[in-house]
């Protein structure tokens, strides 16, 4: 193609430049309008033999009255420059949709409906939803409003909503007979890293939580005796949540493959 003989040499990139604005040109003219326009101190045997390796790599087409730019050269310049800026929007899209997004809900009351609200848009935009919580505990499902209960059990049949949690615990054993209730799918004491990870389609929802909230969760569900329910959503309701959320069908599928 020829693009590699361009590859660091000025001094062909500059016979180009003349003769894409005036042509033909003799070998001597654009020997001339080098010294001239570049202020180039090169011998005439130097502009030769550039022009003449130029000429062999099919970039220049020698005429009667001088040398021109290869005309099938340009067209394949052209597509060449087409394939690369298609290569460099790609990499950008890529790049914009694997952006991580964060958001800071006041309450967990919050993040909640914004979950519900984020649940009905994939399934509308996708058609259904493959969902996968991968929790510390397995979460109380009695945290959620009545009105968000209703809206979730008109999505169901649209929903694969699996539950992995990392401990085992009585309390757990618990919220997962309620939430099988709901058609859900839990599974105790899987080997997973995260305490509060959310896979929905393509999209991965990562739900930061206080050290000192996780230490209290821990404490509130040693014992069925002990766990107490309100406090515990007090204590969600006061904390700020703030979760990160990226896209990347790829990862979303590797994390599927835990628990």
């Amino acid at each position: 193609m020829g693009l590699s003989m361009l590859e660091g040499d000025s001094t062909k990139e500059r016979i180009i430049g003349v003769l894409s604005v005036t042509w033909p040109l003799t070998a001597k003219k654009i020997h001339n309008a080098l010294r001239k326009e570049y202020n180039l101190s090169l011998t005439y045997q130097a502009t030769y033999k550039a022009i003449k390796e130029l000429t062999e790599e099919g970039i220049l087409e020698r005429g009667k009255e001088g040398y021109i730019i290869n005309t099938e050269w340009l067209i394949r310049l052209g597509d060449f420059s087409r394939k690369i800026k298609d290569q460099l929007e790609s990499i950008n899209y890529k790049r914009e949709i694997k952006t991580a997004s964060k958001m800071t809900f006041k309450n967990h009351d919050e993040f909640l409906k914004f979950h519900v609200d984020f649940i009905e848009d994939i399934i509308k935009k996708e058609g259904k939803l493959d969902m996968v919580f991968h929790y510390r505990h397995v979460p109380y499902a009695f945290m959620l409003s009545e009105e968000h209960m209703k809206r979730l059990k008109t999505l169901m049949p649209k929903m694969n909503w699996r539950i992995i949690s990392k401990k085992d615990t009585p309390v757990g054993k618990w919220n997962a007979k309620q939430w099988a209730r709901f058609g859900v799918k839990s599974k105790l004491g899987a080997d997973i890293f995260a305490d509060s990870l959310i896979i929905m389609n393509d999209y991965i929802l990562n739900i930061y939580t206080r050290k000192e909230s996780i230490e209290k969760w821990d404490e509130r569900v040693k014992e069925l005796a002990k766990y107490e329910v309100r406090p515990f959503i007090d204590e969600k309701k006061r904390k700020n949540t703030v979760i990160t959320m990226i896209k990347d069908k790829e990862l979303a599928s590797i994390l599927r493959q835990y628990g």
